[in-house]
């Protein structure tokens, strides 16, 4: 399991996604921590699956972006 930190508790890319799926909403912070996911390049399969449903669920509406 890949930990990404910020200032508030170590978040995954897991819980990123399942906390936005039943919130509906992506942070500022857990699209941060995404971009730096991606800048490493060396991320794992799951990992990969993992953005591009969150990318896909923002694009059709399901997940609104906020501050």
């Amino acid at each position: 399991m890949m930990t990404y930190f910020n200032n508030q508790a170590p978040t995954s890319l897991e819980e990123i996604f399942g906390q936005s799926l039943s919130s509906g909403k992506l942070t500022h912070c857990d699209r941060f921590q995404i971009r730096n996911a991606l800048l490493q390049n060396s991320l794992s399969e799951e990992h990969q699956d993992i953005i591009n449903r969150l990318i896909y669920n923002a694009k059709r509406g399901r997940l609104s972006l906020s501050d």
